[in-house]
């Protein structure tokens, strides 16, 4: 007989820990700290994001993995630019996708007004060996002030 083998639920601290990880790279990117402008250290920024990877951004418009890579000749050209993971939880988790929603909070973003921000953001997650979670798509969506948490005033 065959038993198909099958991955154990991600958990909770996973799946934080590469948003986490995702988005402190790319502050780190953006502030020059990551590492040197090199194609290596850019490797921490799109290493995971999948070939068909798509980005719905506050405004609506949607980036290719391509596009949203375009960050790479933005190196060390916000030095005041930091972010912040909260509220991360996952929507549903099967043995090959997963998907979470996570607030982000953005302190002296150049393309976003006001500089300090906040997007509450759905992800989807394919789940394999190598990495163990790879980005598909990330839907952002802009708070208003009234939904900003507690901990973000």
């Amino acid at each position: 007989h065959t038993h198909t083998h099958t991955m154990a639920a991600a958990t909770l601290e996973e799946v934080t820990a590469e948003i986490v990880r995702l988005h402190q790279a790319i502050e780190g990117w953006f502030r020059g700290s990551l590492g040197p402008d090199t194609d290596d250290t850019f490797e921490q920024v799109a290493g995971n994001l999948l070939p068909d990877f798509t980005n719905i951004q506050p405004s609506g418009q949607l980036l290719s993995r391509e596009d949203l890579l375009g960050m790479r000749k933005a190196y060390g050209k916000s030095l005041d630019f930091a972010i912040t993971i909260h509220d991360v939880t996952i929507v549903s988790s099967s043995s090959d996708v997963v998907v979470a929603m996570y607030v982000e909070e953005q302190f002296g973003a150049k393309n976003t007004v006001p500089p300090h921000n906040f997007r509450r953001s759905t992800v989807v997650f394919r789940r394999g060996e190598t990495p163990l979670l790879a980005w598909q798509h990330i839907h952002e969506t802009k708070l208003s002030d009234e939904f900003v948490p507690n901990d973000g005033k």
